[in-house]
């Protein structure tokens, strides 16, 4: 496809967007200098405008495949760490005083800035 739009000239909210917009062919952001099998541009059908506007959700900037690979790259990696519990409350019902010894497998590596709490802690922290 020929891009009709670039990224920068799409608006930023979705209440500025024309019906027309279905007929264009917009640029993908990254136009194809990633790895994430780019298709360079791609259209939005009239369903995917209804729901944007819905939603109250501006007009992506990445084609499919690479809003797709920008997903996957949220995920947490599919390994499991060996951890312990990181609850340093007083009052859980699993543990009188100072921290707790619970150890457990996560998706969360040790470097990771989150608090990871086993199972009883956790409920204790939420309930």
């Amino acid at each position: 496809y020929q891009a009709d739009l670039k990224t920068e000239d799409l608006p930023d909210n979705i209440k500025d967007v024309n019906e027309d917009i279905i007929n264009k062919v917009i640029e993908c952001e990254h136009k194809g200098a990633c790895n994430e099998q780019c298709t360079e541009a791609f259209k939005i059908i009239p369903d995917e405008l209804q729901f944007y506007k819905r939603m109250n959700l501006p007009l992506p900037r990445l084609c499919p495949n690479c809003r797709h690979y920008q997903r996957l790259k949220q995920r947490n990696p599919l390994k499991l760490w060996h951890r312990t519990c990181m609850c340093d409350k007083d009052n859980h019902h699993n543990h009188n005083a100072g921290k707790c010894e619970i150890e457990f497998e996560t998706s969360y590596a040790p470097d990771r800035p989150e608090i990871v709490y086993c199972e009883k802690c956790y409920q204790q922290e939420v309930y």
